[in-house]
């Protein structure tokens, strides 16, 4: 990088997403610039002259934009079918890479892509944005200092009315839990060391519209549920019982309720996530720790340990769908 205080910023599939949640975060960082941008078809190729002008580089070939000297960093909005071959090209590369979990939409290759992202050398942060939210960190604050006692229960649920992939390759399980169990993991401080799964709603192949994940934290017992054919709205919650008292957080609405034994009133606190960030809280924490990253060149609270941590519990997570029984979390050694 030439100039650390100017950073040249590639973006590798210029859909709705990258438009609606990348565009307003990265605006707000002082000394980024959007240089370039692959899209494979003409109309998102037009999106991104529209968006950026006609200085950027615009291209159908997203290798183009790894060249040595074209960007300082590249960020990716791909289809998941497309994540293995545009994340492992951007590792190969040497860049700092933003990215997408999971690492890949099928089980037979997460192993291959987990060892290809803890041997890559750059910064890599996950977009796990929820675990960004400002209500995430005082919910870790709260519980860390003892407010609700220890903690022997928690949960984490989440609604949505998505709809499962017939014929996907990988569980509900697997599929969510980078976004939805990566919050819990840092409110409680931890990561399972083993987990089982029930799910199933008759759907063709292995994504199922339900499924319900018992987690071993060793001596936090935990669940998390989710419902991807819900009638509500898009929904997360994380509870944590402790010894003395009661924790429930709100993640998209920032807002969280405590009570313990000596106040048993619930008192309520809110901490929103900065705005604009298209129906995802934390677009813009996730976006900003990345640019301090590249800067600092420091690894994210969503590097690659963690996220192979989270990719190997969904492999547990498969493992135990196959055996029906609890499967150990693999601990991939670094």
């Amino acid at each position: 990088m030439s100039d650390p205080h100017h950073i040249r910023v590639g973006i590798i599939g210029f859909g709705s997403w990258a438009i609606n949640a990348y565009l307003p975060a990265i605006v707000k960082n002082r000394g980024v610039e959007i240089a370039a941008a692959a899209g494979r078809s003409d109309s998102t190729q037009n999106a991104a002259r529209a968006s950026l002008g006609q200085n950027a580089l615009i291209t159908s070939d997203f290798q183009k934009l790894l060249d040595p000297g074209v960007v300082d960093a590249v960020m990716i909005a791909v289809t998941e079918d497309q994540h293995a071959i545009t994340i492992g090209a951007a590792l190969a590369s040497g860049l700092p890479v933003f990215y997408e979990p999971p690492l890949s939409n099928r089980r037979d290759q997460l192993h291959v892509e987990i060892e290809r992202l803890t041997s890559a050398r750059q910064i890599t942060h996950a977009d796990l944005e929820l675990s960004y939210l400002p209500i995430v960190d005082q919910a870790a604050t709260l519980i860390s200092t003892g407010v609700i006692g220890m903690p022997h229960g928690a949960s984490v649920t989440m609604t949505s009315g998505w709809g499962p992939v017939p014929g996907s390759d990988v569980s509900l399980a697997c599929q969510l839990i980078p976004w939805y169990l990566d919050p819990l993991n840092r409110v409680l401080g931890q990561t399972p060391k083993r987990v089982l799964v029930q799910d199933g709603a008759g759907v063709t192949g292995r994504m199922q519209s339900q499924t319900l994940v018992q987690l071993d934290y060793e001596g936090v017992w935990a669940t998390f549920a989710a419902n991807i054919q819900s009638v509500g709205e898009l929904g997360a919650h994380i509870t944590v019982h402790g010894s003395d008292g009661d924790l429930e957080v709100d993640l998209f609405r920032g807002e969280l309720r405590i009570r313990s034994r000596q106040t048993p009133e619930w008192r309520s606190e809110s901490h929103p996530a900065e705005q604009p960030h298209a129906g995802w809280p934390g677009m813009h924490e996730s976006i900003a720790a990345f640019i301090a990253g590249i800067g600092t060149g420091g690894e994210t609270r969503t590097g690659s340990a963690t996220v192979v941590a989270l990719q190997l519990t969904g492999l547990a997570a498969e493992a135990s769908i196959d055996s029906g029984t609890w499967a150990d979390v693999e601990r991939l050694q670094r």
